[in-house]
């Protein structure tokens, strides 16, 4: 027969340190050897990398010059076709073409956007080769460039110093800029770090917290917690549990959000490396305050319900916070700068979204990130106590749920949950 006492033997007794490290190695060496785990994993890669790759096929041909040929050797022409790129801000390439038969055929090819050639005698100065009409920045560069020529060409002939007319030109043609919102240097490319930073928080959140709640769930429901307990304290047990999912979520960021910021890098997505280091530090911070609050919740979610089936119900609750900490970002991106967003940031737990958005932008200052930050943590603190309590409380209660509010007031039913189990046997 077997009784439960308060205080496990002295010789069972585990220190807190190794009790943490147990359990959060068991969690991490389980759920990693998961076939589930890992296919879902390579399909996210695949996912990402390939999502990026595409992009970039799609949104990188602003990046590549314009290839304009040239035939003959009308050294003249190119340099005025390269100053008409200058000017209208088009990268151009200059490819010289043999003849008008080679001209055709590049330009059939796809190999030149179009080809200029020198006209007939009696005709126009130049021709223009092309496959389906010249319109589009080709046309801009072309006839942008063929004026220029003829410009210089006629101050020539009337004995008019380029040099001079082109200063004079530029000197009356002069116009000053002033902006009254100045574009904030690599604003876009923040912004997209930090976006994707609140996408994985979510998935964060959904996932590891999915999973903390469920495995308080499978064990209490398997009895086996009963026997965990014969040893560790209750607030071990949950500690090892949320560390060891907590660095699996977390080895999750790093890998995906790598392999996001190599190919970014690599596709030209990404141009500016110090903009991705800054703000992967900043996302690192927010995420790590956001899992910590939603996860010890999720256990507490765990421990309340004796199947998993009412799981669903109980932590509705902080599915529905959670979507809100995500649609604050998404639709906060759009405005960063108005009061409602700014007051929110402010408000735990929708700073861990919006405050890497606003970090980015550069709506903030040094103050509003470490009051943010401090609040944040207070509020996982919080978190951190009622989870706790509710854990403590909960995990050796079975048949209905637990209610919340009779969670914290301590009121479920019966008594507290002894810190230790012991099991004799007489």
């Amino acid at each position: 027969m077997s009784t439960t006492g308060q205080n496990a033997p002295a010789s069972t007794r585990l220190g807190a340190s190794r009790a943490v490290s147990l359990i959060a190695r068991r969690e991490i060496s389980t759920r990693v050897r998961a076939r589930s785990f890992l296919i879902t994993n390579a399909l996210l890669l695949v996912v990402i990398i390939g999502g990026l790759i595409v992009a970039s096929i799609f949104t990188g041909g602003d990046d590549k010059p314009e290839k304009i040929g040239v035939v003959g050797t009308n050294t003249a022409l190119s340099q005025s076709i390269t100053a008409a790129g200058q000017v209208t801000g088009t990268k151009v390439e200059i490819v010289p073409l043999a003849d008008a038969a080679q001209a055709r055929t590049q330009v059939d090819a796809g190999d030149v956007s179009v080809a200029v050639a020198p006209g007939q005698a009696g005709g126009a100065a130049f021709t223009a080769v092309t496959k389906d009409g010249l319109s589009g920045t080709s046309e801009t560069v072309v006839r942008t460039a063929i004026a220029q020529l003829a410009q210089q060409q006629a101050l020539a002939r009337n004995n008019i110093d380029p040099a001079a007319f082109a200063a004079a030109q530029q000197a009356g043609n002069r116009l000053d800029v002033t902006e009254t919102t100045p574009a904030k240097a690599d604003e876009g490319q923040r912004l997209a770090i930090a976006y994707v930073g609140v996408i994985l928080l979510l998935f964060a959140i959904m996932t590891g917290g999915g999973m903390v709640s469920a495995g308080v769930v499978e064990e209490k429901t398997s009895r086996v917690v009963e026997l965990l307990l014969a040893t560790i304290r209750p607030l071990h047990l949950l500690w090892g549990k949320i560390l060891g999912i907590g660095a699996i979520t977390f080895g999750q960021l790093v890998v995906l959000g790598g392999a996001g910021l190599i190919t970014a890098s690599v596709t030209g997505l990404l141009t500016v490396p110090g903009a991705a280091v800054s703000m992967l530090a900043a996302v690192v911070v927010w995420f790590l305050l956001g899992f910590l609050f939603f996860a010890t919740l999720y256990a507490a979610t765990g421990a309340m319900v004796s199947r998993q089936e009412e799981l669903g119900s109980t932590a509705a609750p902080l599915t529905i916070l959670s979507l809100g900490v995500l649609y604050a970002g998404i639709f906060g991106i759009n405005a960063l700068d108005s009061t409602f967003i700014k007051v929110l940031s402010w408000i735990p737990p929708f700073s861990a979204s919006l405050m890497p958005m606003r970090i980015a932008a550069g709506e903030t200052d040094t103050v509003q990130v470490i009051g943010t930050v401090v609040i944040m943590v207070v509020a996982c603190l919080a978190a951190v106590w009622a989870a706790s309590r509710i854990y403590q409380r909960s995990i050796l209660q079975t048949g209905s749920k637990v209610r919340w509010a009779d969670a914290l007031k301590g009121s479920a039913g019966s008594a507290p949950a002894p810190e230790k189990v012991g099991v004799t046997q007489g």
